[in-house]
């Protein structure tokens, strides 16, 4: 009886949610039927994360690294179904243990944070969120869009514990020096506010599904179907859309893009160059942008002597367009990881 005592509160204290406890059951927002998912619900510093993780079946693997997924803004981890099979498929050659899908606070089942996080304080809670849930030992980071300033700062952070990194036309250190970048934050800002004006009125809902509301605003448009995502994750996502939890967080995160950036680049500074040492690191990265970045791109993988960048004509939201050039991408990382890892990096 003390023995069931004891792994009942050890269950509360990690947060691991089953179709028993307080947490809810969001399987079938992923993968549907048959989802072999587990969520974490680990909390630290008096806030809740939601982690979406996929294990490697085969008994090979299992102390392989854990690949942490973070999507661009203002996505969740519901923005990686289209790629979570091809994962799954790919893991035991890959030798990964799990895969694991990251929501930031206030997206997706996360708790709201009572004050917009910068990425640095993101990556702290993250790190303590991840030991929490006993998420522990070497990662490699895979970040879309602004998801790679994530990766950047918490392999700064926690050197040690980082294989490899992988970014996906990603944001770089420059990014909130640029004004017309700092004028799209307002715009963007002021479009969320009567967004949320609108859903306060009940007709936001309409508004998204007639179509008016782009793909880079985050609402999943009912054509994903066709790009790989399936229909319980896109009518789950198009709901927390519809919430003012949602839209308020992405307000939150467009007031942090400038100093979170500024900070990374104050922190490259100081470190001189190539300050991700020998870090394997593959950047993938979109060619129909402007020249700028185009450039920008080059230069963050430049950050590694050990790093590839590899171009595609498509566009911006990779998860969408090019599924398949993030596989690869993670392919030509984990093959970088295996075959000429870091010696001085964490070190």
């Amino acid at each position: 009886m003390m023995f069931i005592k004891l792994l009942a509160v050890l269950s509360i204290i990690l947060g691991i949610a089953n179709s028993q406890g307080a947490y809810p059951d969001v399987s079938n927002a992923y993968l549907g039927a048959g989802d072999t998912g587990l969520s974490y619900y680990p909390s630290y510093l008096g806030l809740k994360m939601h982690i979406r993780c996929y294990s490697n079946v085969t008994t090979a693997n299992q102390n392989g690294p854990t690949a942490l997924f973070d999507a661009g803004l203002p996505f969740f981890s519901t923005a990686w179904v289209s790629v979570i099979p091809s994962v799954l498929q790919n893991m035991p050659a890959w030798n990964i243990s799990k895969a694991c899908f990251m929501d930031r606070y206030g997206y997706g089942w996360s708790d709201s944070a009572p004050y917009p996080i910068t990425t640095q304080d993101y990556v702290f809670r993250l790190h303590g969120s991840l030991q929490a849930a006993n998420l522990k030992g070497k990662y490699i980071l895979v970040g879309w869009s602004w998801g790679s300033i994530f990766t950047q700062v918490f392999s700064l952070t926690y050197p040690k514990e980082v294989a490899g990194i992988m970014t996906v036309d990603g944001t770089d250190s420059k990014w909130g020096f640029i004004s017309a970048n700092q004028q799209s934050i307002i715009t963007y800002t002021n479009t969320y506010m009567n967004f949320m004006s609108m859903n306060n009125m009940g007709t936001l809902q309409s508004y998204a599904n007639d179509g008016n509301v782009a793909l880079g605003f985050g609402f999943f448009p009912n054509g994903s179907v066709a790009m790989g995502f399936t229909p319980n994750s896109v009518s789950t996502s198009q709901q927390v859309w519809l919430t003012n939890k949602y839209l308020k967080t992405a307000v939150q995160e467009f007031n942090i893009m400038v100093i979170s950036s500024a900070v990374l680049n104050f922190t490259y500074a100081i470190k001189g160059s190539n300050p991700l040492k020998d870090l394997p690191y593959v950047n993938i990265y979109e060619t129909i942008f402007d020249q700028d970045w185009i450039d920008r791109q080059l230069f963050m993988a430049s950050l590694s002597t050990n790093s590839i960048a590899v171009p595609y004509a498509t566009d911006h939201f990779f998860p969408w367009s090019n599924g398949g050039a993030i596989v690869s991408g993670l392919t030509a990382l984990t093959n970088k990881i295996a075959t000429n890892p870091a010696v001085v990096w964490g070190a």
